[in-house]
């Protein structure tokens, strides 16, 4: 029963509410639709899972080997197969780091787990779904990491990124995941499709960082191109600045001093170790 309190403020409150929901996503700042509060934490992130001598990258065996040694979230490259599957892989091609050849995109999944394995641990290339039911089984376990799925190629459709969007939700893991890619126009598609989901745009030149103002809730920058003042501008606009790609001591120090949310390494152990 409406009290008399609602009943005087219904007749306001509902040309708002309409109004409110007829706004374009668009309208919203990229910030705000990430989600301030969410539980993503990207201050030690695995890069391509932290691959060492032993253990290739993207490989379910260098995921499990971050996160032991201390990695608070897992950075990895999602492809799609020529079925239009998922799977966890960096190149285009098969050659470098698995027994196949050719371009990913020739080869169906099922070809994929019938015929090729990665090169170190001789296992199959692991499936998205594996690693979110990863992901997933350590949360419930209070045990949770984040995670950053790069969506490699330049083709990735409304369809397919809907996909990818689905599939972390279906696991639970949309406060604890981000999308990131080199095109804002894939994050832009992310963000109307989840607007709590994080994303990352990968830059390599501070012009990009300029041209995206608004449009992305992060940004993974080389440590040469942050200052403090950087930072501190795109803090202030609610993005969360992450050092990509960061393998040496100086670009450590650099990152910790101009006050960057979180470091993007391969090497996990050696970060954990410089920081004591």
């Amino acid at each position: 029963m409406m009290s008399a309190v609602s009943r005087t403020l219904a007749p306001v409150l509902t040309p708002l509410v309409a109004l409110a929901l007829a706004l374009p996503l668009a309208a919203v700042p990229a910030s705000a639709t990430e989600g301030a509060g969410a539980g993503r934490d990207f201050s030690v992130t695995a890069h391509r899972g932290g691959p060492t001598r032993t253990l290739g990258e993207n490989t379910m065996a260098a995921f499990r080997h971050s996160l032991r040694a201390g990695a608070t979230a897992i950075e990895t490259d999602v492809r799609r197969t020529k079925d239009d599957e998922l799977v966890v892989l960096h190149d285009s091609g098969l050659g470098r780091t698995t027994t196949c050849t050719g371009p990913i995109g020739a080869w169906t999944r099922r070809q994929l787990d019938r015929q090729c394995l990665e090169r170190t641990g001789r296992r199959p290339i692991p499936h998205v779904e594996e690693l979110l039911a990863l992901a997933s089984s350590r949360a419930e376990q209070g045990r949770p990491f984040s995670l950053m799925l790069e969506l490699k190629g330049s083709n990735w459709s409304v369809t397919q990124v809907r996909r990818v969007v689905n599939l972390v939700k279906d696991a639970g893991l949309v406060d604890v995941t981000a999308i990131s890619s080199l095109r804002a126009t894939v994050l832009e598609r992310v963000r109307r499709l989840s607007p709590r989901m994080g994303n990352q745009l990968i830059v390599s030149g501070w012009r990009k960082v300029r041209q995206a103002k608004g449009l992305v809730g992060g940004y993974n920058v080389p440590a040469r191109l942050l200052s403090e003042q950087r930072v501190r501008r795109l803090h202030r606009q609610g993005a969360v600045v992450l050092g990509g790609y960061a393998l040496t001591r100086p670009e450590w120090r650099t990152l910790r001093d101009v006050g960057a949310d979180g470091v993007v390494t391969p090497d996990v152990t050696a970060y954990r170790a410089w920081l004591g």
